[in-house]
């Protein structure tokens, strides 16, 4: 299965690539991760909701409106 998974160029991140790539700590990337399979798509929609959890949760204490 590995090189079924390397041939098609969807090897699983590292929690450091993964973290630089989205801006994440690397505690945050290794749970989303964890929690989400090796799938890149997975992750990295995983990664933006996340981002976008944030972001909102910012807006609503702070009242930023971007």
């Amino acid at each position: 299965m590995a090189k079924a998974r390397s041939a098609l160029g969807d090897d699983p991140y590292s929690a450091a690539e993964f973290a630089e790539r989205h801006g994440l700590t690397v505690r945050t990337a290794e749970i989303i991760l964890k929690c989400n399979g090796p799938s890149k798509a997975a992750c990295d929609g995983a990664a933006r909701a996340f981002k976008e959890a944030l972001a909102m949760r910012k807006r609503h204490w702070f009242g930023d409106p971007h």
